[in-house]
This record gives C-alpha cells, structure tokens and sequence, in this order.
C-alpha cells in the first residue's frame, strides 16, 4: 500500500473520530442537567456506576481466542427506560471517569471513542424509546415493541460505529473479523445483554439497591464461572492437541489446521508451504544411548523448532517418531527453503550430549518442502509433495533442505511395482464381489499406463494416473451386491447409493494412508467439464487435471462393455459420443488425443471410419 494511501486513510480515521467525539460531547452536554438530580437520584447514580465498573471488569470470555464482552450496557440501558436519559448519560460519564483513572492498559484515545460512542448510541435509543410510545419508571412489559425497536437500534448503531471505524482506518484486521465469524458472537453478545436489560428493571423495580446488587452479584459470578470453563476447555484442548512428549501440535491437530488453512488459501490465494523433516539417523542414535536419551534429544529438538519459528507465525508439529512438520503461512517455497536451511546450519552447530557419534558428529535432519499451487484440489496433495521432497533429500545424503521439484523428484521403478502390488491388492476384494468392476478397473488401467506416455504429463503425475486408474472404483466395494448385479435399470435411490462409491472409495485410500495422492481421482472421476457431475459439481479446471483425463478413459470403457442396463457401444459408436460430448462431460483438450491413441493402438477395434461431431 502507498504511502499517500497510509496518510489517507489516516487522515480520515481521525477525522472520523473527531466527528464521533463531537457528535457525542454535544449530545452529553445537552442532555445532561446534574442540579436536577435529587439527593436519591444521586444515591442511584453512584450505585448504578458502581455496578456498571464492576460489569467492565468481569467481562465473559465468549472463546478461547480472547474475544469477549461485558455488560455494563445492559446498567446503561436500564437506567435510560427505568429513570431517564439524564440518569443513563450520567452513569455512562461516571463509570468512564473511573474506568479512565483504573484502566491504563486502554490508550486515552480509545477511551474518548468508547464513551462518546455510548453517548450516542443511548441517546438514539432513548429516542426511539418516546417515538415508539416507551414510558420511564415501568416495569411493567405489556407493550414490548418500544424496548424491541430501541434495543434493535442500539446494537446496530454500536455495530455501525464500530465497523465504519475499522473501514476508515483501513484497520488491518478487519477482513479477518469478517471471515473468522465475530459478527455472530458479537450478535450473541448484545442479545444476552439487551435481554439483561430487562430483567434488570424488572429487579430495580421490585426489589430496588437489593435488585441492582443481586443482578450485579450473580453477573460476575458468570463471568467467573465462564472464565473457569473456558480454562477448562482450553486445557483439555491442549492435551488433545498437543504431543506428549515434546509439548508441539500433535499429527492431528497438524492435519486438520493445514485443511483449514489450505481451503482458506485455495479461496482466498496467496502464498503457503509445509516441511517435513527427519532426524537423521535417529534409530543409531538411539541405540547408542538408548530411549531415555532418544526422548531428550526428540524434546530438545521440539523445543528448539518451537523458539526458532515462534515469531514468524508458524505452526510446528511433531508428526510421528523423528519426523516433525512445520506449516509456513504466506510464505512461498525459496524463502521457506531459506529459512529452513538457516534452522538446519544453526542446530548443526548446536551442542548435544551423544551426537559426536552420529556420522555428521552434531544434530542434522532431512527436509523436503512443497508449497501450495492453485490447482491442487486438497490439502494432501501438499502433504504427498513434501514427503517426497523429504524422501529426495534422504536420497541427496540427508542433511539438506530439498524443494519438491516434479522434473526431479520420483520414484524408481522398483518402488512404483511395489505400489502396484498393494493397490493390486486392495482390488482383489472386488473380484469376489463384483467381477465387473475389477475387470473394468484392469482395462482403465492400461488405458492410462497407454494414455500417459502419450500426454505432457511428469513422472509423478503419470505414476498418479496409473495407480488412480487401478483403484478409482474401490468404493464400489460398499455398494449393495443386489444394486451391483442388478440387471435392470436402478431406481432413483439405488443411483444415489450407487453415486457414494466415490466418497467410500476416497475414505478407504484414507484409511491405508500409503496413496492419498490419487484421492482426487477417486472422488472426483464422475464430475464433468459442464459442472453437472457428482458428488460436488465441480466445473472446468476446478476440477483436478489428472481427474479430468482419467473421466474420458473410464466413460470410454464403460460404453464399450457389457453392462446389465445399457447396450455396449462399439469403439466407433464410443468415438463418436467422446466427441458429441467433448466441452460438456469431458475436457475438450484431452479429447482428441485419446481418441488418436485408441485408433492407433486398437485399429482392430474400429469397425469404421468415425466422424467429428
């Protein structure tokens, strides 16, 4: 942002606030006659300061964030319907003298704001009170809507003021407060409050000074009870959070905070990166001085990455065993490269008992980092990429800071057999259930081993393709046998359960947790490029790329086979409607290459000549 847009915005907070001040010292001076108040009304508006000063201090914690409220607004407006205008203008200045002369954590400024804000706001509602027939001195509530239309108008003109502050002042929180969903416990907040109001007069009126001091009495108490539960919760969040030995986020907490922030990126944009690394040559060191030592070295290292990052705004996780994970929001992958490369050099120099015998002769460890690109479709994609750049960096000769690098970074062959196996596996379970779908699942996937070579695709997208062609249906493993097998025509409803394959399928690969790179296809190989697909409607490239392709070569094979509700088209028929729905179900783009690759490689197959539709 320019510096004349700064001066700007400045320029304008303070005129904001010197029309606020004014429009609130006019409306207190005017309204404000202190030689009218009688010997009582004095007694009442000390006691009702009081209690209001008390209500400041005894806030309620509405999270474990910090945010909270207090409800010395519900004194204010009580005093305004029971007594007058004049009463609740008066405890207003009283109760903010005193809060001037406790409270010096608050600047004088904010101060200033916050009474004349009130100033304002309670001569509005006083307002609307008499227009809407409210008379003083009742407690008596068989005509509600002059207290509902004035405590309607008092939170909105405190919510108005407020947020108009934030946007003049260019306040940079203000999105965040948006986003983060305040506003509801702020509406949560005043509604508790305006409510109070009511039964406060309803104790003043019946009950009198014993009223105000049991209202008062069981307020704090609340604030007290509230403050002791959020401890509570918060403690026991913790111990769920956090990893018992080294005092970091745990690998569940690590998990479920990367998905919010990854959504809150893939929304929004912007810069995120993870790291994974790994203690080298940790199980040596833990034979050589055994557990006990091992649990030291782990907790040092926790302490060490927690000091180290804790200014920068990152979050840091103990993932499993040696293994740690550090997210780095708005931060793009060189510098984080940068910084953990730093981390790494000052803990190679950092002395501890024991690593003189590991074979770099100090504390090292691995580290591979992925950042966040604008068309991965989930959180584990990231996660996959990091691990693989850790891997690399073990491959490297451990002890440096390797960024994922899809041109370099892949698996040999030996590894992608083994990968192979265990999926070939999993997809046993179906033979026996549906021999269909196991067959149909072995042809999709020399589709892609076919496919693959012929597209501008890396070697680990390609290895995602295969093996997310192998195993794309294996949520079809929980679909009724009966639905499966049926011959004719499913229902409606038996669609709807035939549909959930993809997100059972989705929470088997979870379950495994050794190929959560092909989970996109899996989910996603039934949306469609019109966005009329399931299960999300994706459209257009919000659909992943390697989901896109493995939907022309599964809709491809299912209309070229048997099936017990539809008649089998021949390769042409299968061409020709590849085409027909080129731009609506399937991705324009990899239409025709596919086609090229079945004409060439199946010309046995094609009956005759097709024709472009």
């Amino acid at each position: 942002m320019s510096t004349k847009l700064i001066n700007r915005f400045s320029f304008m907070s303070k005129m904001y606030l010197v029309f606020i001040f004014i429009l609130g010292s006019v409306f207190f001076i005017m309204n404000v006659s202190p030689n009218e108040y009688s010997l009582n009304d004095w007694v009442w508006i000390y006691t009702l300061s009081t209690a209001a000063f008390l209500l400041c201090y005894f806030d309620i914690r509405l999270s474990p964030s910090g945010n909270a409220f207090s409800m010395e607004s519900s004194i204010y407006l009580a005093t305004i319907f029971y007594f007058s205008l004049n009463h609740g203008l008066a405890v207003l200045f009283l109760t903010y003298f005193v809060n001037f002369l406790y409270n010096k954590s608050v600047s004088n400024q904010a101060h200033i704001f916050n009474f004349c804000m009130y100033a304002i706001t309670i001569f509005c509602t006083y307002k609307v009170f008499e227009l809407f027939g409210g008379l003083e001195g009742t407690g008596n509530f068989y005509n509600l809507s002059p207290y509902i239309v004035s405590l309607i108008i008092y939170f909105l003109l405190n919510l108005l003021i407020t947020l108009v502050f934030f946007i003049v002042s260019a306040h940079p929180e203000f999105k965040g407060i948006l986003n983060r969903g305040l506003l509801k416990e702020v509406f949560f907040a005043y509604f508790v409050t305006l409510l109070l109001s009511l039964v406060l007069i309803i104790l003043i009126d019946n009950e009198g000074f014993f009223g105000l001091f049991l209202f008062t009495v069981l307020v704090v108490l609340l604030s007290i009870t509230f403050g002791k539960v959020l401890e509570w919760y918060q403690e026991m969040a913790n111990q769920a959070n956090k990893d018992y030995l080294t005092g970091l986020y745990n690998h569940g907490y690590f998990k479920d905070y990367l998905k919010e922030l990854f959504q809150e990126t893939k929304k929004t944009g912007g810069q995120l990166s993870v790291a994974f690394l790994d203690l080298d040559d940790f199980k040596k060191y833990n034979d050589y001085h055994g557990h006990v030592q091992g649990d030291r070295l782990l907790k040092f290292v926790g302490e060490y990455l927690k000091n180290e990052t804790k200014d920068r705004g990152f979050t840091v996780a103990r993932y499993g065993g040696e293994e740690f994970a550090i997210i780095l929001p708005k931060t793009e992958k060189h510098e984080a490269a940068a910084f953990m490369d730093q981390l790494r050099k000052k803990l190679n120099d950092t002395p501890f008992d024991g690593v003189e015998r590991l074979p770099y002769r100090c504390i090292s460890f691995s580290c591979g980092i992925a950042e966040y690109e604008s068309d991965m479709y989930e959180e584990s994609e990231l996660l996959h990429k990091a691990d693989q750049a850790l891997y690399y960096s073990k491959a490297q000769g451990k002890n440096n800071v390797q960024l994922y690098d899809e041109k370099r970074i892949s698996r040999d062959a030996l590894k992608f057999k083994e990968d192979l196996d265990a999926i070939e596996e999993q997809l046993k379970l179906l033979l026996y259930k549906d021999v269909y779908t196991y067959r149909h699942s072995k042809r999709v996937f020399t589709y892609a081993m076919e496919f693959s070579d012929r597209l501008p695709l890396t070697e680990e997208e390609k290895r995602t393709l295969i093996l997310g062609a192998l195993v794309h249906d294996i949520g079809k493993i929980e679909v009724s046998r009966d639905i499966i097998n049926k011959k004719g025509k499913l229902t409606s409803d038996e669609w709807e359960m035939m549909k959930k394959h993809v997100i059972w399928g989705k929470e088997i690969v979870l379950s495994d947790g050794r190929f959560e790179e092909v989970i996109p296809l899996v989910e996603l190989h039934h949306e469609r490029y019109d966005g009329r697909g399931y299960p999300y409607g994706l459209k257009g490239e919000e659909i992943p790329k390697l989901a896109r392709i493995l939907c022309i070569i599964d809709s491809f094979d299912a209309m070229t086979t048997d099936r017990p509700y539809q008649r089998t088209k021949t390769f042409s028929e299968a061409i020709v409607e590849l085409r027909h729905c080129s731009g609506t179900q399937f991705d324009p783009q990899y239409v025709e290459p596919f086609i090229q690759m079945i004409e060439e490689y199946y010309p046995e197959k094609i009956t005759n000549k097709t024709v472009s539709t």
